[in-house]
């Protein structure tokens, strides 16, 4: 059965309260398997584990922006993750809902701009504004046609999927529910792993829903019940964890041919790489990676810091020496290409330059300016010149990436060290 997903913030709202009804009750009736958030929040709740399992497995989302909705924490984690996976297949409909007075521009001031190419749903002209019933028969027009996407490549259904089978390879529930309870899943929720159904799903969700050390004491709870291979992948498939799915989702374009430029406030390369294997779920076929930079010391810079950004083209389509820059062409169609640049200590001057003459030669290359710890002020960004520049959000915290390749190195290291070995 398809499952839809309501995300929502309607309680003490009437109005939506009723939208929200109407298409719960229309959905059900059209033999639909809907699933709503309150279901799954009990008071005094954090944001419930089995929600982070929902939204990685329904078929489609409505969403409903009432004026509570736009100052919700959790309405704006739900849609992140909605929003991405739609970025990821096309095929997954997420259905926003503008009710009472929000309109568009009040999404574009509260931050949800990814949402604003989807179409909306909201009450017909000359309809009164709070007739819910004439809004709810908007949003089920759109299901009227849904085609069964349930077993369409879904990327983070996959990921989800793999983590799930070297987990089942455990074997043990007592372990799962130990490596449950280190990633301090609330007590209610633990009745999710009290057998081997369905519990490696949802510790799956769980897992990529982690971004610290409870990953660890996770792992190692595991580790006595999985091989040294199974425990090596399965730590291989965790590590992009750490990176917040929210902001790595913003390096995609919206489609293949499309160019972009973005900034990252980060110093390591491998910082970029963690950050496309989060926002392509592991698909590593998805796209390919190289960088270059080191600030320019010679007497024409320019043409320095150019021919070190094309010598690492020619890498990332492993092109021999001889081949000229007018053969480059992208090593797969179907695929991304990735060049992540160091600007740190650059001119902004040079940044623009090579950044103008990368696009001239390469449009199908996508750029990443690697800027450091913090971002550069607006009359830096500006001064680059970059049209299309895009500023990756939530941005990194202070001492963040560090941590974050901390818990890397302490993840990658724990086969080694449960073996007796040390590095």
């Amino acid at each position: 059965m398809t499952r839809v997903f309501i995300s929502h913030s309607s309680k003490g709202d009437p109005h939506a309260e009723s939208v929200r009804k109407h298409v719960v009750e229309g959905l059900r009736a059209k033999h639909y398997d809907v699933v709503v958030d309150t279901d799954a929040l009990g008071p005094g709740r954090d944001w419930c584990p089995l929600l982070y399992q929902w939204l990685g497995e329904c078929d489609a989302a409505v969403v409903l922006f009432n004026s509570a909705a736009l100052d919700s924490a959790w309405v704006r984690r739900e849609v992140s993750i909605l929003m991405w996976r739609r970025a990821l297949n096309p095929a997954f409909l997420v259905v926003p809902v503008l009710i009472g007075e929000v309109r568009a521009a009040h999404l574009r001031e509260r931050g949800f701009t990814d949402v604003l190419p989807v179409e909306f749903a909201r009450v017909p002209p000359r309809e009164p504004a709070d007739d819910a019933q004439a809004l709810s028969a908007r949003v089920l027009r759109e299901f009227a046609d849904l085609p069964d996407t349930r077993n369409d490549s879904d990327h983070l259904r996959d990921w989800i999927s793999d983590i799930a089978a070297y987990l089942r390879q455990a074997g043990d529930p007592g372990a799962l529910r130990k490596a449950a309870d280190r990633l301090g899943i609330h007590a209610d929720d633990l009745r999710h792993v009290e057998s081997l159904v369905g519990s490696c799903t949802f510790l799956a969700h769980q897992m990529i829903g982690t971004a610290d050390r409870r990953l660890v004491h996770a792992l190692h709870a595991l580790a006595s019940s999985l091989s040294d291979d199974t425990l090596n992948r399965l730590v291989q498939q965790i590590i992009p964890t750490w990176i917040n799915a929210e902001s790595a989702r913003h390096l995609l374009p919206p489609s293949a041919p499309d160019r972009r430029t973005v900034a990252l406030n980060a110093r390591y390369p491998q910082t970029a790489q963690h950050y496309l294997d989060r926002a392509v779920c592991l698909r590593l076929d998805l796209y390919y990676l190289k960088s270059a930079g080191g600030i320019p010391l010679g007497e024409d810079a320019a043409q320095e810091f150019t021919e070190q950004c094309v010598d690492a083209v020619r890498d990332l389509l492993n092109f021999p020496p001889d081949v000229p820059v007018s053969r480059f062409r992208p090593r797969d169609d179907d695929a991304w290409q990735f060049l992540s640049i160091d600007v740190r200590g650059v001119r902004p001057a040079l940044v623009a330059h090579v950044v103008r003459e990368l696009h001239a030669l390469f449009p199908w290359l996508l750029l990443i300016l690697l800027t450091g710890e913090s971002l550069p002020n607006e009359e830096t960004l500006h001064s680059w010149r970059v049209d299309d520049l895009v500023v990756i959000t939530p941005h990194l915290g202070e001492d963040e990436e560090l941590l974050g390749h901390q818990l890397t190195r302490d993840l990658s290291d724990l086969p080694g060290r449960l073996n007796g070995r040390r590095r």
